[in-house]
């Protein structure tokens, strides 16, 4: 089997996005399928936008666009969005020969309606992307020199297999787990914690492993690190920013000030631009950052995951553009 820089594994869904400011109702102040003044009747939409979602697809695009030798390990359904998810990963220069066509599952989807701060909630039907009955052949066979593993739906099956692989074959794991593992709790996640180089996480999502309710950040990071030693451990905050703890040094990046117009998929251009960074940067922490933070910020000012990701490595001046600095 070839060997890839990366391989990206997670979901594959396609994704229709709806602007709350874009629904219009009689009779109704708030305009919103969950409100029970507008249920049974019909709600006018000005417009829609499409993309190609999912932490997989997400991940392997930038890792793309970086120069970065990519494959996608996902599921798609025999079906036209599962032809639409490899076609246009194809565009992107990602190999498709690990995603398996399921005859039997369709394609995933999400409705996502977004408010005015660019927040969303979403309506998801994974299908075929659904990780937690999937078993993929030849994972033995796989070669990089990272794994990039998004949330599989808590299959543990997959989980330690990949893990496994990794370690017989020095491969570096870069982790972010999703809901599902998370509520596995940090005793069943430990011996996989301890073997992944890299973690991400969100303040709320790191909370929730560690079981601390301070919003310290410094607390919670060592908190992180005591549970995976060996990772760089990444934290991020939204507005307030990222946070990298990668032995002793903790570094704090800001985000550039920018209008968000869809937050769907901006831990995934964070986590993917910081691994690229450490790639293209030879390990500079430093700069991974501000890689993962200009990605980022670059993805909410536009709708969908993936229109707004970075075309290019940036310049030096593009990344200094982010302010980091040592607390």
């Amino acid at each position: 089997m070839k060997k890839f820089q990366v391989i990206s594994i997670g979901s594959a869904l396609k994704d229709i996005f709806i602007l709350n400011k874009d629904m219009s109702c009689q009779g109704a102040k708030i305009c919103h399928p969950f409100n029970p003044a507008v249920v049974g009747d019909k709600i006018k939409i000005k417009k829609m936008y499409f993309d190609i979602g999912g932490g997989g697809t997400n991940v392997a695009a930038t890792l793309a666009n970086m120069g970065v030798k990519t494959s996608l390990l996902a599921r798609v359904g025999a079906d036209l969005a599962g032809q639409e998810i490899i076609a246009t990963m194809k565009k992107f220069q990602v190999d498709t020969r690990l995603i398996t066509i399921d005859k039997k599952e369709e394609t995933g989807y999400s409705v996502i309606f977004l408010d005015k701060d660019g927040e969303r909630t979403a309506l998801v039907f994974r299908g075929a992307s659904d990780f937690a009955d999937f078993n993929p052949t030849k994972v033995n066979q796989l070669k990089a020199d990272w794994f990039f593993i998004t949330s599989l739906n808590a299959n543990l099956k997959l989980l330690n297999q990949l893990f496994a692989v990794a370690k017989k074959n020095k491969i570096k794991i870069a982790w972010n787990p999703g809901g599902a593992e998370l509520e596995l709790g940090s005793l069943k996640l430990k011996k996989m914690l301890r073997a992944t180089d890299v973690l991400f996480l969100n303040i709320k999502e790191a909370q929730k492993l560690t079981g601390i309710k301070t919003k310290d950040i410094k607390i919670i990071l060592e908190s992180l690190s005591g549970l995976a030693n060996k990772a760089a451990v990444v934290v991020t905050g939204g507005k307030n920013g990222a946070w990298v703890k990668n032995g002793p040094e903790i570094l704090w990046a800001d985000i550039l000030d920018k209008k968000v117009v869809n937050a769907t998929g901006a831990g995934d251009a964070f986590g993917s631009g910081f691994i690229s960074g450490l790639i293209l940067y030879k390990g500079n922490i430093r700069k991974s950052l501000q890689l993962g933070m200009l990605n980022s910020n670059s993805v909410v000012t536009q709708m969908g995951a993936k229109h707004g990701i970075l075309k290019k490595p940036p310049r030096e001046k593009e990344l200094e553009k982010i302010k980091v600095k040592a607390i």
